[in-house]
């Protein structure tokens, strides 16, 4: 009984490290040695899957949600801030705040539920839109050397480090939890542990690869995202639970859904950025 009550957890964990063991070096190459079109295209597909993911969510909790025309928005927003440029982004931005409230008149369903409809329409278009607009900018945008490849991976590897860290010592040893109504399994001592696994590989990545940065601005930055970055999960943990959902969906193997894979990162981008310019490493 024992066995076939872990069997599944081991089969969960083994198909996560397999995935990962996978994609991890897919995603490394798409970064450092394809043209930085790959990487726009790339990245607007995902932020755009973890989109319909949202809506999805948000249905499945009984909302009222838009599909098509919040993810054409949010498709407009991230091809301007490729391809184009982030005023236009903006602009972009702007006309959803007005064009989704619009297009929910034309509901044959009536004005029921349309203030939190049309409210999560504008948030996953502003949230996912400022995410994607700054890994954007994060890699293409702040300096014309290899700065962007170097900060883009640092960011990856300081996310999902920390993950990773919080995922086994809190398995491990985890007893206090941190947030039980929002997530059960999620302890104080993980988080002690995707701190340091934060803070270390961000230590090492530097030490390895040099960025154009001095050691503390690289230190406040791994503070910035060892913090921030688990908000990032906790926050969509919160969503998941009301709408009484597990994972956002079954496309990653052992992980659940892009949105699961990508919360954290997504968070983390805009601070990451923020922090940059504040300490003035890019203009």
């Amino acid at each position: 009984t024992v066995d076939s009550a872990a069997s599944p957890r081991e089969d969960r964990l083994f198909r996560r490290e397999l995935f990962a063991l996978i994609a991890v070096p897919v995603v490394v190459a798409a970064i450092v040695w394809a043209p930085v079109w790959v990487y726009q295209v790339a990245l607007i597909a995902v932020v755009l899957a973890a989109g319909d993911e949202m809506v999805r969510m948000t249905r499945a909790g009984g909302l009222r949600t838009g599909r098509p025309v919040p993810l054409l928005i949010l498709a407009g927003v991230l091809g301007c801030a490729a391809f184009v440029s982030v005023e236009a982004a903006v602009i972009v931005f702007a006309a959803a705040i007005v064009v989704l409230p619009l297009v929910r008149l034309s509901d044959p369903i009536g004005p029921e539920g349309s203030l939190a409809g049309v409210a999560v329409d504008v948030f996953m278009v502003l949230f996912l839109g400022v995410a994607g607009v700054s890994l954007l900018w994060l890699r293409t945008m702040p300096r014309p050397d290899a700065f962007g490849v170097q900060i883009i991976l640092f960011l990856m590897v300081a996310v999902w480090l920390g993950d990773t860290g919080a995922y086994y010592v809190g398995k491990t040893i985890g007893r206090h939890r941190m947030a039980p109504t929002v997530s059960p399994k999620k302890t104080w001592e993980g988080l002690a542990g995707g701190i340091a696994a934060t803070v270390g590989g961000s230590a090492v990545f530097h030490a390895l690869w040099p960025l154009a940065m001095t050691w503390r601005q690289v230190m406040t930055v791994a503070v910035v995202l060892a913090v921030i970055a688990p908000l990032g999960d906790l926050i969509e943990s919160q969503y998941k639970r009301d709408t009484g959902i597990k994972d956002s969906s079954n496309l990653i193997p052992g992980h659940g859904g892009l949105l699961d894979r990508t919360d954290s990162l997504f968070f983390a981008a805009p601070f990451l950025l923020a922090a940059l310019r504040l300490m003035k490493v890019i203009q």
